[in-house]
């Protein structure tokens, strides 16, 4: 291996990038750079045969329309323009992980067709993840601060009310007065707390 090529794989190996060349006109695989079929699982062969009609077999099926619209972003592309892409890709496992790529026009045949394209990928799962779980701890804030603002507060306003009322129309002997003070004592802390529970659920 020449030396500039073995610097450009070892490149790649340090920063988990995958680069390949495409043709697209004969739906093809000309070069990779080794981390895609290592990621995935598969040998050389296999990931060479995958290859074929744009990767069908092992993309997942509801980001397959997905490459089809990229293919043709790229064929009405400019010069030096980049396509961005993320799809799910089959392990030889049988389990799916998340791909990120850009792809750009490397070669034409003439001013209309494409015939190779340029495209480096890498693994974005756990990336996929966080964004997942992040979102589901957002939804969980949304629905403590639901809670809170509906179902918990409405009765504790009520409670408030109540006491206001009692103050206003006034209570007679000292213990009264006394249970009457803790109480307004404590549900207006309670009202506190919902009021900050609701104050992060929004910043969340």
């Amino acid at each position: 291996m020449k030396p500039g090529i073995k610097f450009l794989h070892s490149l790649f190996e340090v920063t988990h990038v995958e680069f390949q060349t495409y043709d697209i006109t004969n739906h093809k695989l000309l070069f990779s750079s080794g981390l895609a079929h290592q990621l995935l699982g598969y040998s050389e062969e296999e990931y060479n045969n995958l290859s074929h009609d744009f990767y069908r077999d092992i993309i997942h099926p509801d980001d397959y329309k997905k490459v089809e619209q990229t293919i043709e972003k790229l064929k009405r592309s400019k010069s030096g323009d980049v396509i961005e892409m993320t799809i799910r890709l089959l392990k030889s496992n049988g389990i799916y992980i998340w791909v990120y790529s850009r792809q750009m026009i490397y070669e034409r045949m003439d001013k209309n067709n494409i015939c190779t394209i340029i495209r480096v990928a890498e693994d974005i799962t756990r990336l996929i993840e966080l964004q997942n779980a992040l979102k589901e701890k957002v939804e969980q804030l949304e629905t403590i601060s639901f809670k809170n603002s509906h179902l918990l507060r409405s009765p504790v306003a009520s409670i408030i009310g109540l006491v206001d009322l009692i103050e206003e129309h006034g209570i007679s002997g000292d213990h009264n007065r006394q249970i009457l003070h803790f109480l307004k004592d404590a549900i207006t802390k309670l009202d506190g707390v919902i009021h900050e529970i609701n104050d992060v659920a929004r910043m969340g």
